[in-house]
């Protein structure tokens, strides 16, 4: 065996071992939020647990089967919020709480991947998930892991909602296996990252980058939840380096690669349309045949369109379920172009948060630096830049879990800001080694992989914890809780629903509403009490906070984990 041989296999011995150790620290996190039998004293105030046949949800599940419309709509939304809402008027209401803390995880957006699966039914080879802004690419594959988790004897697969609402664990483990699909992708992110900085500034620069994504907290939140970002940032990463490899060679295979990447990110989300920017830069350069490029591209949406089948169909035809995922998607972002200003703000304000304000910073910097110094960096950077723009124009006034859609352009940034320091290193070796220790220690992983740590022990994780200090002040009878959302495990602590009456609070003051008709106790998420400091309702009934879960802990904004808990009181 030659030197140069020896030396590459112990240099890929060591990155198979570094991506090891990142795995066994990170796997335990991924049972975080999940829905689980430990709840059940508070959810049921200390009698035994309904049975399957009471929640009342066969009915509703064969309702959401029958109907057209999309898999992320609710069964029975709310539509009027002007008035105080009594959310347990009768036993099929409380019913349909429970049923979330029995099969919600605390990530509200995990479990309408799992309702477009139920929502297929493979005995009429009905396979349309209903839900089009993930794509195909992800809700197949998170079905195809299910089953094969369940052919291994890992899940326990049936089409019986009951036999998971007595046993929540059971329908714990889809979470964890939708979520292990996230991991894969978090893996195979730092390997892209390491072999990009390592094109623009050597190996060390390729290792400070991977640790600086590792540690960025927009990346340990995207490799814990199941959704379909991460895989979607992933694969645009490999068409980065696909596309310059077809710079730097032009062979077919190279074209092939970033046709498959390009078009898979675009499968798995729509934002992973982004990656089709690539074939642009690549038309400028006189030395590529443009037919070429045109079989590429076409390759590209033909993976698209061999994922997404049923979306393409409905685009062609029309349909409820299209029309009503693209309302659910434009309410959310409608007017938001013309309060773009208010949106860089907000982009100025996460970027901070996902991977720390100096990494930020050095990796503007390096990022002008390489796109000024290298065409072919220039030519890989539209992706990470349309992404950036998207989520300015859209960001104005969004939460800080709103920061996914910063997930590529925070890991770029991460790249490049390792790509500056090892070019300081060239000549001041010294200030380049203390530039990054700075980076790692300013950015707030410890604050993310205890609250992650935290939720995942299950024990004095925030929800938890507020539920046994509701517990021990609430009567056991008349006893009334406002909230500002439809209770679930992500947005209200567990209470004994089976009692409680749950006021759902409206979002500005009723006209004629005496202070004496609201709750004596109001419980909401938060990142922190000032999120909700202006609400209406605390003038009007003089509410005081009494209670906060964790006391006096930074909370990690951008994830789900551990989310602080408000308690209030209404003054007598």
């Amino acid at each position: 065996m030659s030197a140069l041989e020896s030396r590459r296999r112990r240099r890929r011995a060591t990155g198979v071992a570094a991506l090891v150790l990142w795995l066994v620290i990170m796997a335990p996190l991924a049972l975080w939020g999940l829905p689980s039998a430990r709840h059940d004293e508070l959810l049921f105030g200390g009698s035994p647990p309904w049975q399957p046949d009471h929640y009342g949800i066969a009915a509703d599940v064969e309702a959401l089967r029958r109907r057209s419309t999309g898999a992320d709509t609710d069964l029975n939304p709310i539509i009027q919020r002007d008035h105080l809402i009594n959310l347990t008027p009768n036993e099929a209401a409380r019913g349909e709480i429970l049923r979330r803390y029995r099969l919600y995880s605390r990530q509200p957006d995990e479990m309408i991947t799992l309702r477009a699966l139920q929502r297929m039914d493979p005995r009429r080879l009905d396979f349309d998930p209903r839900l089009y802004q993930y794509g195909g690419a992800y809700i197949y594959l998170v079905g195809a892991t299910l089953l094969a988790a369940s052919v291994a004897g890992l899940l326990h697969l049936t089409s019986d909602v009951t036999y998971y609402l007595a046993r929540p664990e059971a329908f714990a483990g889809f979470y964890v296996a939708a979520r292990s699909l996230s991991l894969l992708a978090g893996a195979l992110t730092l390997v892209a990252v390491f072999r990009l900085a390592t094109r623009a500034a050597g190996r060390r620069a390729g290792w400070l980058a991977a640790i600086l994504t590792a540690a960025a907290p927009v990346f340990i939140t995207a490799t814990l939840e199941a959704k379909p970002h991460l895989p979607s940032a992933t694969l645009i990463l490999w068409a980065m380096l696909a596309a310059l490899d077809v710079l730097r060679n032009r062979r077919t295979r190279d074209f092939v690669r970033l046709a498959l990447s390009a078009g898979g990110a675009f499968a798995f989300v729509l934002t992973g349309l982004a990656a089709l920017l690539l074939f642009l830069p690549l038309a400028l350069y006189r030395r590529i045949p443009r037919r070429t490029i045109a079989w590429a591209g076409g390759l590209a949406l033909s993976v698209y369109a061999a994922a997404n089948p049923y979306l393409v169909w409905h685009a062609a035809r029309g349909g409820p379920a299209l029309e009503s995922n693209l309302a659910n998607s434009l309410a959310m972002y409608r007017d938001q172009i013309a309060r773009a200003p208010a949106g860089a703000l907000r982009v100025a304000q996460l970027l901070p948060e996902a991977i720390g304000a100096l990494t930020a910073i050095v990796g503007l910097v390096g990022g002008v630096l390489l796109l000024v110094g290298s065409r072919p960096v220039a030519a890989v950077a539209p992706p990470a830049l349309a992404l950036l723009a998207l989520a300015t124009l859209l960001g104005a006034g969004k939460p800080a879990e709103y920061a996914r859609f910063l997930l590529l352009p925070a890991i770029v940034l991460c790249v490049c800001a390792a790509a500056a320091v090892m070019l300081l290193a060239r000549r001041r070796p010294v200030l380049a080694f203390a530039l990054a220790v700075a980076l790692l220690g300013t950015t707030k992983t410890p604050t993310y992989l205890s609250a992650f740590a935290a939720d995942a022990a299950g024990e004095h994780e925030s929800r938890r914890a507020a539920g046994h200090f509701l517990r021990g002040v609430l009567p056991d009878v008349g006893a009334r809780v406002g909230v500002l959302q439809e209770p679930a495990p992500y947005a209200v602590p567990p209470l004994d629903f089976t009692r409680t009456e749950i006021i759902l609070l409206p979002r500005e003051r009723p006209a004629g509403l005496e202070p004496a008709a609201l709750p004596e106790w109001v419980v909401f998420t938060a990142d922190d009490a000032a999120a909700r400091a202006r609400e209406w309702w605390i003038d009007a009934g003089a509410y005081r906070l009494v209670a906060q879960f964790p006391p006096h802990k930074p909370p990690a904004r951008i994830a789900w984990a551990n989310k602080p808990v408000f308690v209030y009181r209404r003054a007598p």
